[in-house]
């Protein structure tokens, strides 16, 4: 979306096991949180990986219009930069509880605002909103993977 950067503070919803990812060899998934991962930060910080942790990219973090109570320690909902088959979208995916409504109705708001493809969890089940040629990816994936 942009440059705009804020910082995490005590926000390491990224670590706690709803993304998948491997850092030194220790796998994290949804379930099992990042190995290094501390009470409010990160054991390893300043020798963690770029990929996945210095490369990842938290929405909330780098988007101004992003609303405060949209950070994923308040909203429960990690929102990531992605891409797949060329196509950009963000992905929200729900981190400690079902995604309320509230946060729901402002990130589909927001996104068919900006004319942002959007890839969204709700219930563990995923959804998908934006330009055809992303619905028409997801749904083709979809159907492959049935």
């Amino acid at each position: 979306m942009n440059d705009y950067k804020r910082q995490c503070g005590n926000c390491t919803k990224c670590c706690e096991g709803w993304l998948e990812g491997t850092i030194y060899g220790k796998k994290m998934y949804p379930g099992k949180p990042c190995h290094f991962k501390k009470h409010n930060g990160c054991s390893i910080y300043n020798d963690r990986p770029d990929e996945p942790c210095k490369s990842f990219n938290c929405e909330w973090l780098m988007e101004k219009e992003i609303p405060e109570w949209m950070k994923p320690e308040y909203s429960n909902v990690i929102l990531s930069g992605k891409q797949k088959n060329g196509i950009s979208f963000v992905l929200a995916t729900e981190a400690g509880s079902d995604m309320r409504v509230e946060v729901l109705n402002w990130l589909l708001n927001f996104m068919i605002d900006k004319k942002v493809n959007l890839m969204y969890q709700v219930k563990g089940g995923w959804n998908w909103i934006g330009s055809p040629e992303f619905v028409d990816y997801m749904n083709n994936e979809r159907n492959n993977n049935v």
